[in-house]
C-alpha cells in the first residue's frame, strides 16, 4: 500500500475535521451565550441599557464554566498511562519472570520502539482478556504504556503481533492520545453547559444526585435543601430548558466530530504500523483474527471509557462509533483482500453489547496449536542445556555482570547480542539493520544491543558463554543458523586467536547433540588428544572425532594425564573436551566451576 499517502490523506481530514471540532465548540458556546442574553427580552424586559449589559454575562458564565471544567477534566486525564493500565487490568511484565510467549511479546515491544525511533514503553499484559486487542495510553512518549491482552499473544503469530504493537506505536508517534485527551476535555467542558440546564431545571443534575445527596448528607443540611426548593420556586426553567437544548444539541455534535477524530486517526495508524513494519499481511490477518474471536472487548469494567485507545473496537457502530469498521479498514490496506473477506467479516462490526456479568468472567482463549507446541519445544531446549551445563559445572557460581549482559540470562536477543561480542562481531550500521533481518533473521534489536555491548566488552571464558546458552537455544532454529554464519563470516575476513578457536569449538560441542555411546577401547587418532594444548583446532576436531569412538572408561583414561595441566592452562579447550565427549569433570575429582 502506498502508506506515506494514506497517512498524509488522514492528517489532513483530521485537520479538516478538528477546525470543524473548534467551530462547533465556538458556535455552541456563543448561540448559548445569545439564547440566555435574549431571555430577559422575552420575559418583557426593555432595552434601558447596552446591549453587552445582557450578552456580556452569560458570555463570560458560560466561557468560564466551558473552560474550568475542559482545564479540570484535563488535569485527570492527564495521569501516566501506568494508572489507565492498571484500572484496566494490566500486569507489568518483567523479562526474569515472563513465558516465552511474554518474553517474544518484550521482544517485539523493543524492536518495535527500536523502528519507531521511541524509547521502548512498559508492557502490560491484560490476563483475564482472552480477545484480541491491544492499547497504548499515555500523554507524551516517555509517559506511555503499552498493553497487550492475552488472546493477542496466545492467538496471534510473532509477525501478527508486530503488525497490532506497530498500530500503538503510531498512536504514540503520531501524538493521538494527547489530540483524543484535549477533545475530550473540552467536550466535557461542553456538556457542562446541559449538566447546568438540568441543575437550573430541577435544582439538581439528576445522573449525580443520588451520589450527591450520599457524599453532601444533603438531607441534614437545612441550607441545601433549602437552595433545591428556591431554584425550584424561581421561574427559571426556561433558562434550564434552554441550556439543556442547546448544550445537548452540541455536545452530540461534538461528540461525533471526535469520533470522526479517532476513526481517521485509526486509518492513518494502521498505515503508520505497515511503514514501521514494511507488511501489510500480518496486519490484515490481526484484524480478521480480532473479528472471528468472540469478541474485541475487555474484561474490565471501566473499558469503555477508554475505548478510543483500543486496536479492535468495543463499542458497538454508529455516528459515535471511535473506531472504522474493519472491512474497511481492510480495503484502505488491500483492496485485495478487502474483496477476499468481505463475506467472510460481513458481521463482524454487528456487535451486541453482552450483559456486564459477562464481560467480568470472560474466559482466556487457550493458547493455539502453534504456539503451545513451540512454548513447549524451546522449554525442552532449555532444560536439556541447563541439565548439560550442569554435568560439567555442578555448582554455578553468580558472575558480577552489568544488567545487559545479567539479562542474557533469560532472554533470547540478549543473549544473540552478547555471544556476538564474544567473538567480536563488528555491528552493522543503523541503515542496515532492517536488511540484515530481512536477510538472516537476526532482529534490529540484536544489532542496537550489540553496539551497546562492545562499549563495555568482556574477555570469553566458559563461564560467560555457558551463562548465555540457555537463553540463545530458546529461539528459532534460523537465527541460530544465522548467528553461526555471522561468527563463521567474522572469522573468514579477520581471523581467530586461539581462545576464539576454543571458545567456537565449545559451542558447537553444546549445540552439537549428545554423541552415543562409544563400543572401541582405542583408536589411533585419539592418542594424539594427549597432545591436546599442542595441536591445531583442525588436528584437535580430527582427533576428538576418533575419540567420540571411544567407551567411556577409555576416554576417561585418555583424558586423564591431561588433568595436572590443561584445565589450569586451557581451561577453554579442557571443557570442549569434556562437553564434546560428553565426560563430566567430576570424573576427575575436579571442581566442575574450573572445568
Amino acid at each position: 500500500m502506498r502508506f506515506f499517502h494514506r497517512q498524509q490523506q488522514s492528517r489532513h481530514r483530521t485537520v479538516r475535521l478538528v477546525v470543524f471540532y473548534v467551530l462547533a465548540l465556538i458556535g455552541t458556546v456563543a448561540i448559548t451565550s445569545a439564547g440566555l442574553g435574549s431571555l430577559p427580552f422575552l420575559f418583557g424586559a426593555k432595552a434601558g441599557h447596552s446591549l453587552w449589559w445582557y450578552y456580556l454575562p452569560p458570555a463570560l458564565f458560560v466561557c468560564a464554566l466551558t473552560i474550568g471544567l475542559s482545564l479540570h477534566r484535563l488535569r485527570e486525564l492527564r495521569r501516566g498511562g501506568e494508572a489507565i493500565a492498571k484500572r484496566l487490568g494490566g500486569e507489568a511484565l518483567q523479562l526474569a519472570d515472563a513465558t516465552f510467549a511474554e518474553r517474544r511479546l518484550l521482544n517485539v515491544v523493543a524492536e518495535t520502539a527500536l523502528s519507531a525511533g521511541l524509547p521502548t514503553p512498559p508492557v502490560y499484559l491484560l490476563r483475564r482478556d482472552g480477545s484480541i486487542n491491544a492499547f497504548a495510553a499515555g500523554m507524551s512518549p516517555r509517559s506511555a504504556v503499552i498493553g497487550v491482552t492475552q488472546g493477542a499473544i496466545n492467538l496471534l503469530t510473532r509477525d501478527e503481533l508486530q503488525a497490532i504493537v506497530a498500530h500503538e506505536f503510531s498512536h504514540i508517534r503520531n501524538g493521538d492520545m494527547r489530540l483524543n485527551c484535549y477533545l475530550a476535555a473540552w467536550l466535557h467542558g461542553l456538556q457542562g453547559i446541559a449538566s447546568s440546564g438540568r441543575y437550573f431545571l430541577y435544582g439538581r443534575d439528576n445522573e449525580h444526585y443520588l451520589e450527591y445527596r450520599r457524599r453532601k448528607n444533603v438531607d441534614n443540611h437545612p441550607f441545601d435543601n433549602g437552595v433545591e426548593i428556591v431554584m425550584q420556586s424561581l421561574p427559571l426553567q426556561a433558562l434550564g430548558v434552554l441550556l439543556i437544548a442547546l448544550g445537548s444539541a452540541g455536545s452530540v455534535f461534538a461528540l461525533w466530530l471526535q469520533a470522526a477524530v479517532c476513526r481517521e486517526r485509526e486509518f492513518m495508524a494502521d498505515a503508520s504500523a505497515v511503514q514501521l513494519t514494511r507488511q501489510t499481511a500480518p496486519l490484515i490477518e490481526a484484524l480478521r483474527k480480532s473479528a472471528r474471536t468472540a469478541s474485541c472487548r475487555l474484561a474490565s469494567p471501566e473499558a469503555p471509557e477508554y475505548a478510543h485507545l483500543m486496536f479492535g473496537r468495543i463499542r458497538p457502530g454508529g455516528l459515535a462509533a471511535t473506531h472504522p469498521p474493519l472491512i474497511e479498514r481492510i480495503r484502505r490496506l488491500d483492496a485485495a483482500a478487502a474483496r477476499r473477506l468481505a463475506g467472510e467479516l460481513a458481521d463482524a462490526d454487528s456487535l451486541t453489547l453482552p450483559s456486564p456479568v459477562h464481560l467480568s468472567f470472560a474466559a482466556p482463549q487457550p493458547m493455539s496449536a502453534e504456539a503451545e507446541e513451540a512454548e513447549n519445544l524451546y522449554r525442552q531446549r532449555q532444560a536439556l542445556m541447563q541439565a548439560r551445563i550442569h554435568r560439567h559445572r555442578p555448582s554455578a557460581s553468580y558472575l558480577p555482570l552489568q544488567a545487559d549482559w545479567q539479562a542474557a540470562t533469560y532472554d533470547g536477543e540478549y543473549a544473540s547480542a552478547a555471544l556476538l561480542c564474544l567473538f567480536q562481531v563488528p555491528a552493522l550500521p543503523a541503515s542496515c539493520w532492517h536488511q540484515a533481518e530481512h536477510n538472516g533473521g537476526i532482529s534490529p534489536f540484536v544489532w542496537q544491543q550489540l553496539a551497546r555491548l562492545q562499549q563495555h566488552p568482556l574477555l570469553p571464558s566458559t563461564e560467560l558463554l555457558e551463562h548465555l546458552l540457555p537463553a540463545l537455544v530458546m529461539q528459532e532454529d534460523h537465527v541460530l543458523q544465522a548467528l553461526l554464519d555471522q561468527i563463521r563470516n567474522r572469522f573468514r575476513q579477520h581471523g581467530t586467536n586461539l581462545e576464539q578457536a576454543y571458545l567456537w569449538l565449545l559451542l558447537k560441542a553444546y549445540l552439537a547433540p549428545t554423541p552415543p555411546p562409544g563400543r572401541l577401547t582405542q583408536h589411533p587418532a585419539a592418542e594424539a588428544l594427549t597432545r591436546a594444548g599442542e595441536l591445531s583446532p583442525k588436528q584437535l576436531q580430527t582427533a576428538v572425532k576418533g575419540a567420540l569412538l571411544l567407551t567411556d572408561p577409555a576416554k576417561i583414561a585418555l583424558l586423564r594425564p591431561l588433568v595436572a595441566t590443561l584445565p589450569v592452562r586451557r581451561p577453554l579447550l579442557w571443557r570442549y573436551l569434556c562437553v564434546r565427549l560428553d565426560i563430566g569433570a567430576w570424573h576427575f575429582g575436579l571442581a566442575g566451576s574450573k572445568g
